[in-house]
């Protein structure tokens, strides 16, 4: 070990650099327990980082306070990761994904071993088990995901040195891009679409491509019609079996998106017909206020919205892959190809981070990219009949 000082005593810390990764660690001798020899390793960035560490430990120690030093499993850490940081932190949609992963994948595969001792053979060797029974890239992928973040706090709390899963070969193959609906598909959706109850919500999810629990999630409060706009501020998800109105979870998702004049003419409509319908039907109405709602005021579920794609992607004569999310590929890979900044589009999208706006700009359709060939065509005419 590069770098290790020399021999220690009782109550003593010393600190090195580890040659196989550069990592700065420290370790502090507390003594003898039940006739076994305790130590408490700490790790950190720099030599300095590790010194306040190590300071640290040996004023607890030396002041009779608890020091843990007894080896966790990657099933407890797991667990404690999911309490302490995810529950109070994240969203209950990704409370739920994480602890799906972790309890179905991560912990029968390699919940047993000390979290110390787990390598980076251990986590390749559990990826590669995974793709041989048949889970598809994209979920063996999101498994090394969480582990990944989950060993970054390891890292935080020292309990490891290194991120083992950050240091594994992701599964190879291509990632799944969507399907990017094309102008003329647009066309014959909201052809299939017309005169139905929901025909300013197509409108509106291939306008401006909102998530389905977004328009799900649309009230009238959220709708301002003098300055043709709507407030992304919610989303609806179904919480223990009940639909419930959510925050959305970042900054750049929560925003306010201008909306087309046919489309906004498409919401009067709607709202017209809505009233109506409740003065009709002569039923309780509830005042919760969705845009989108069944006959009695109730939002509609996605469950009920995805049946209703089905149908009326038959109708428009779109292959079975289409999903009702490629609807807001597709309007943002238009948007895109019509010449929309990425920064505006990010805005547009709710995206926080721009590199997941220009993945739109990989995959443009093809209508836009025979354009922009054609475009280049046109240069290198115009300099052939210079010469």
């Amino acid at each position: 070990m590069a770098g290790k000082t020399g021999r220690r005593g009782h109550n003593e810390g010393s600190i090195y650099q580890r040659a196989s990764d550069g990592k700065w660690v420290g370790s502090v001798d507390l003594g003898w327990e039940t006739g076994k020899r305790r130590r408490k390793v700490v790790y950190g960035k720099d030599r300095a980082e590790v010194s306040r560490k190590v300071s640290q430990l040996l004023h607890q120690h030396q002041r009779g306070m608890p020091i843990q030093t007894a080896s966790k499993t990657v099933k407890v850490f797991l667990t404690e990761w999911l309490e302490q940081v995810v529950n109070p932190s994240k969203s209950y949609g990704t409370l739920r994904a994480y602890s799906i992963i972790v309890t179905k994948h991560l912990v029968p595969a390699i919940g047993k071993h000390p979290i110390e001792k787990l390598t980076q053979q251990h986590v390749q060797a559990m990826l590669n088990a995974k793709q041989v029974e048949g889970l598809s890239l994209a979920t063996v992928r999101q498994i090394r995901v969480v582990l990944r973040i989950a060993l970054n706090q390891a890292m935080r709390w020292d309990l490891v040195g290194r991120n083992v899963a950050a240091l594994t070969t992701p599964p190879g193959g291509e990632r799944f891009e969507g399907y990017g609906v094309s102008t003329d598909e647009v066309r014959a959706i909201m052809t299939a679409v017309q005169g139905d109850d929901l025909e300013a919500l197509y409108a509106i999810a291939t306008s401006v491509g909102l998530r389905m629990a977004e328009l799900l999630g649309l009230r009238w409060m959220d709708v301002d019609m003098d300055n043709g706009n709507i407030q992304v501020r919610r989303q609806l998800k179904v919480i223990d079996g009940t639909p419930q109105l959510v925050e959305l979870k970042t900054k750049s998702s929560r925003r306010t998106v201008p909306l087309a004049p046919p489309v906004l003419r498409l919401l009067r409509t709607h709202r017209k017909a809505q009233i109506a319908q409740r003065l009709e039907h002569g039923v309780p109405w509830s005042e919760s206020g969705f845009v989108f709602a069944y006959q009695d005021g109730r939002p509609i579920s996605d469950s009920s919205l995805r049946n209703h794609w089905f149908t009326i992607r038959k109708a428009a004569s779109l292959p079975d892959c289409v999903r009702f999310h490629d609807l807001r590929h597709g309007a943002l890979t238009i948007m895109a190809a019509r010449g929309t900044a990425p920064r505006t589009l990010m805005g547009i999208a709710g995206h926080s981070q721009i590199a997941t706006t220009m993945q739109v700009y990989a995959h443009l359709d093809t209508e836009s990219v025979r354009a922009a060939t054609s475009l280049m065509s046109d240069l290198y005419e115009a300099e052939k009949d210079a010469l």
